[in-house]
């Protein structure tokens, strides 16, 4: 921008006379002159040139101005008029405030934690009442903040940084603002709203208390990064109060900040009620090895007399959860349904495979998957149909029309059949009436060259059509547009695979047909998708790290052929989940809903965001419109059941589990699942129950997550011979879950093995050392590393990893509980105190500490007095 030419002492520009120059920045130079009509002395800002250059600029320069100078407030800069020199250069008439900036009075260090609440509550105020006139600043930071000589604090410069903004692109990155106080949104250069200011509030709140900025780097790019990835650091000897309230104007996704600042001033003014005059003033050092703050992750272990929660047991159960869901999301044909009135309800049935030609068998199974999928597109045509995913046919065994009414509400059925000689493939496909039992009508097609894609669109047009349904080429898209037949065929194969994914070698069979596909045809959009998921499904199942990088690649390049594939967005924000990133995680499932509101994978992938932002509203209506859409599949019951869980709703997610298993008798997780929230309720009265389901699951199907359950049980009944077994066994199945060694090293301990604890223990430190590595942004692993590091007297990496754990997640009681414990094992015990305290008022069992013997001595000390 071009400089406005500078102006003397006692220079006159109109009815003002220049007294002095009192600062400059990116919107314009500052005077301070003498009103010699009403003998005041105001402030002048002289705007850059180039902001007014032309009508149109000035005319939306001076509306926002306008808009602004409405505001009459305390804590806003009172703006008396706008007005133009001879020689028409345009300055603001401002009231002239005796005092300093914030960022000058932020030079000599941090405040007291007083003082910056005060101004903090003052600042809130103010924007309040901008926001109550849909005025957002846009840019607040120390230097747009005076506070006067009585320690009134003043925002200033309201409305300038939207007209500079809407007028000018010359700004940091295209946007307005400043670098280091933007929000997330803002960086990114997105629409922005009254939460940017609640971010930008939030920074200078830490800037105040800390003496230095959060997020400010060695360059522009690097800061940028810092905020849309990096959790603040804040010193320990701040109230943890004040580090909530701080944490939550900080949250990377603005759905889960302080929606107004009403909310703030609410929760700001309620601190500083408690605070005792003269006991908190001390300041913060500036030096970052004073930014130490400690948290930690629930430990997850059984100890003796019953141990703390048995979180363990869900978080094991959950993995095959995931991979369930995983493979919700990869095959096509498990998919959504239309709210309200019915009118059909369709089932497609198994196909015949005419000649039982065993090489086709996998090309039958994924025959029904891609039709049942081409027919849910017609549901996106806004037709009234419900069609009944393959997953659910197979399961209950559906073969006949009879069968499909009876057990499936189904009133039309798709049944066919397959014949293949060669590369001649002849499909023939009938629509039944099942109520009648009244052939509809049949299609019989044959194609020489083997191109299965083309049958089948053909094939679900004229169905289509008996039932007078249009069909656009949007409808059958579904196969990534024109593909080559034999990439085709392995790509039908590969989602018969992975419909028994559980099968020792299905997923690598299906892996090997996939990449077979997309080399087959390199723009084969929906092989590489399918690529991507099943990637993410073999990470989810051996947590090699590599399987993410395929996953990703695969999927952005499915989305580079074809940006409208939901299942390939799905599959990113799941990876993001894996990863900790739960803010990307949503922005992934979000496009994914916004291509189709109904898919129930990103409903209850977003719902799994919002649960960690905190939003257990939102995740809670997510998770049972998922339910609503498909609720005939387990996998739906079986997510609601781990989220009640997880929330400690025991009897709600026992009854989710429970429809799970009535939809699905013969389903070993589900069993695992439902005795795992049996361990969780600490319930004496339903052990027995717990340790039947899991025998029942290890009957249906032996696996690492029921034998690790039942070890933990064990654990709990100090049958610590049973646990050791059980255990071990357990990790001869998967040796990737540190939760799992953490639990052998604690029957180990008990049975006095102590050499085999102690390698027990080496080997989980490692697992959780490569785990927060890939996943930074888990509270809750990276609390537990806290914890593990001071048990072992590390109290640096401690620091480190609590420190981070509490600014992503300062309020779960879990993480809570391993701030305690682990300051407690440093020996710091006035703050384990201050954390337990925490956490059992964010609700942690009072029982669950008392029988954990690592609290025996906080117990016994007086000064410990639970509230």
């Amino acid at each position: 921008m071009n400089a406005v030419r500078p102006l003397s002492e006692g220079e006159r520009v109109g009815e003002y006379q220049i007294l002095a120059r009192v600062g400059a920045g990116g919107m314009g130079v500052v005077y301070r002159a003498l009103d010699l009509k009403l003998q005041r002395t105001v402030a002048l800002k002289f705007l850059p040139e180039d902001l007014v250059q032309n009508p149109d600029q000035k005319e939306h320069f001076l509306r926002e101005a306008r808009t602004a100078s409405a505001l009459d407030h305390p804590n806003i800069g009172v703006i008396h008029g706008i007005e133009q020199t001879g020689d028409g250069r345009t300055f603001i008439v401002m009231a002239y405030y005796d005092g300093e900036t914030l960022a000058r009075k932020l030079l000599g260090g941090p405040l007291s934690v007083e003082q910056a609440t005060d101004i903090a509550i003052q600042m809130a105020r103010g924007l309040s009442e901008a926001h109550a006139h849909a005025i957002v600043h846009r840019d607040i930071k120390p230097s747009n903040v005076i506070i006067t000589h009585h320690n009134v604090a003043k925002i200033v410069d309201f409305g300038l940084a939207r007209a500079v903004s809407n007028i000018s692109t010359t700004r940091s990155l295209g946007t307005s603002g400043t670098i280091g106080y933007m929000s997330p949104e803002q960086s990114l250069g997105k629409l922005v709203d009254q939460r940017s200011d609640i971010w930008a509030l939030g920074t200078v709140m830490a800037e105040m208390c800390t003496g230095r900025n959060p997020f400010e780097r060695e360059s522009a790019p690097a800061t940028i990064v810092a905020i849309l990835n990096e959790p603040p650091q804040l010193p320990e000897q701040l109230p943890i109060e004040l580090r909530g309230i701080i944490y939550r104007t900080l949250s990377k996704d603005a759905a889960t900040r302080y929606s107004s600042c009403s909310e703030i001033l609410t929760d700001l003014e309620g601190f500083r009620s408690q605070l005792t005059p003269g006991v908190q003033t001390r300041r913060s050092s500036r030096a970052s090895s004073a930014l130490k703050d400690s948290i930690g992750h629930a430990s997850l272990r059984m100890l003796e007399g019953g141990g703390r929660k048995a979180k363990t047991a869900w978080w094991i159960a959950g993995i095959a959860a995931a991979a369930v869901l995983v493979v919700a999301g990869v095959i096509p044909g498990v998919r959504n349904r239309l709210f309200g009135h019915r009118e059909e309800h369709i089932a497609v049935l198994p196909f015949e495979n005419v000649g039982q030609n065993s090489a086709n068998e996998a090309v039958s199974e994924g025959l029904v998957d891609s039709l049942t999928s081409r027919l849910s597109n017609l549901d996106s045509g806004g037709q009234s149909l419900w069609i009944v995913p393959a997953s659910e046919v197979r399961r209950q065994k559906v073969m006949d029309p009879v069968a499909a009414r009876r057990d499936l509400g189904a009133t039309l059925a798709v049944k066919g059949s397959i014949l293949r000689d060669g590369k001649d493939i002849r499909l023939t496909v009938n629509l039944i009436d099942t109520k009648t039992l009244r052939q509809i009508g049949s299609v019989a097609l044959e194609d020489r060259a083997g191109d299965l894609a083309s049958l089948q669109d053909e094939a679900v047009a004229r169905v289509a059509q008996l039932m007078h349904i249009k069909v656009t080429a949007a409808m059958l898209r579904d196969a990534g547009g024109s593909v080559a037949p034999a990439a085709y065929e392995d790509y039908l194969n590969a989602l018969g695979y992975m419909q028994r994914y559980d099968k020792p070698g299905n997923l690598d069979l299906a892996l090997n047909a996939l990449n077979n596909a997309v080399k087959t045809d390199p723009q084969f959009a929906l092989g590489f998708a399918a690529l991507g998921q099943a990637y993410q499904l073999k990470y989810v199942v051996d947590q090699n790290p590599k399987w993410m990088d395929e996953a990703a690649a695969n999927c952005q390049h499915a989305l580079e052929l074809d940006s409208r594939l939901p299942a390939a967005y799905v599959t990113l924000g799941r990876m993001h989940e894996d990863t900790g990133k739960y803010d990307l995680a949503a922005q992934e499932f979000q496009k994914a809903l916004d291509l189709n509101p109904r898919d129930a994978d990103a409903l209850n992938g977003i719902g799994g965001t919002y649960e960690k932002a905190g939003r257990l509203k939102d995740a809670e209506a997510a998770f049972q419109k998922a339910i609503a859409l498909r609720n005939d599949d387990w996998a739906e019951y079986n997510a609601l059941g781990l989220f009640y869980d997880r929330q400690g709703k025991y009897s709600q997610s026992v009854a989710q589990f429970q429809r799970a298993a009535e939809l699905t008798p013969d389903n070993a997780q589900v069993y695992s699942n439902l005795a795992a929230v049996y361990i969780d309720t600490s319930d004496a009265k339903v052990i027995p129950k717990a340790e039947e389901a899991l025998k029942k699951s290890i009957e249906l199907s032996p696996s690492y997550a029921a034998y690790a359950n039942l070890g933990m049980l064990y654990s709990q009944e100090k049958r610590y011979p049973d646990s050791a077994a059980a255990t071990e066994k357990a990790l001869s199945l998967n040796d990737k879950n540190y939760r799992v060694w953490e639990n052998l090293a604690i029957a180990y301990e008990q049975l006095n093995q102590q050499e085999k604890a102690s390698a027990a223990r080496e080997h989980e430190l490692g697992l959780v050392e490569a785990d927060a590595k890939i996943q930074p942004k888990d509270a809750e692993l990276q609390s537990f590393l806290g914890l593990l590091y001071a048990q072992k007297k590390m109290a640096e990496q401690a620091d480190s990893h609590l420190q981070t754990a509490l600014a992503l997640s300062g309020e779960d009681q879990a993480v809570l509980e391993n701030v305690a414990e682990a300051y407690e094992d440093l020996g710091r015990r006035k703050q384990a105190m201050e954390y337990i305290q925490k956490a059992l008022a964010k609700g942690y069992p009072m029982e669950s500490i008392k029988m954990n013997p690592a609290w025996a001595k906080l117990l016994a000390d007086p000064n410990f007095r639970p509230k």
